[in-house]
């Protein structure tokens, strides 16, 4: 029998809530709330908030950092100086995460990072695309803690596994033979 556990069910559920809330509320990229949501789901809900916390500061910074950057080239400079200044970003980022003493949030602040400084075709403009992108993130964070925190192993499941944790029952008649 194929099983599945729970932290797998829960961050499936996180992706399809995601899905179904920006379709909902006919939203575009849902991918950012989906990836968000798959990195936090964690096997107790302390992992998760410890996880989601970091995970909304790193979005924060990242976001933040990558709109800075936009600004300042789009203003001073010529577009392709980005290939020298993102990977100083990355730098100064992972640096900076792990000197506030946010280390989980390395992961998150880069790639949110990247994806602002990278994907150029902001048609909104690059603070609201900024603005959009840590929304989306953030809203995928908070529905994988909610499921984390509410989805609970049904006691029937509960039972049947502490029931396959058990040591089987050996009867004394047995040969030893028959175990090779």
């Amino acid at each position: 029998m194929i099983k599945i556990g729970m932290r797998n069910i829960k961050t499936a559920l996180s992706v399809f809530i995601c899905l179904l809330f920006f379709e909902a509320i006919n939203r575009d990229k849902a991918l950012f709330a989906c990836m968000a949501a798959v990195m936090c789901v964690q096997n107790t809900i302390e992992d998760s908030m410890k996880i989601g916390i970091s995970r909304i500061i790193g979005t924060i910074i990242g976001g933040l950092s990558g709109a800075l950057i936009l600004y300042i080239v789009n203003t001073f400079f010529d577009d392709r100086i980005l290939i020298i200044i993102i990977p100083l970003g990355i730098m100064i980022l992972i640096k900076l995460c792990v000197t506030i003493k946010m280390k989980q949030a390395v992961s998150i602040c880069c790639i949110v990072f990247l994806v602002i400084t990278i994907s150029m075709n902001h048609e909104e403009g690059y603070i609201l695309y900024t603005y959009n992108r840590v929304l989306d993130t953030t809203i995928g964070i908070l529905i994988a803690l909610l499921v984390n925190k509410y989805m609970k192993i049904p006691e029937q499941s509960k039972a049947m596994q502490k029931d396959e944790l058990k040591e089987p029952e050996v009867s004394e008649n047995i040969k030893e033979e028959e175990y090779e």
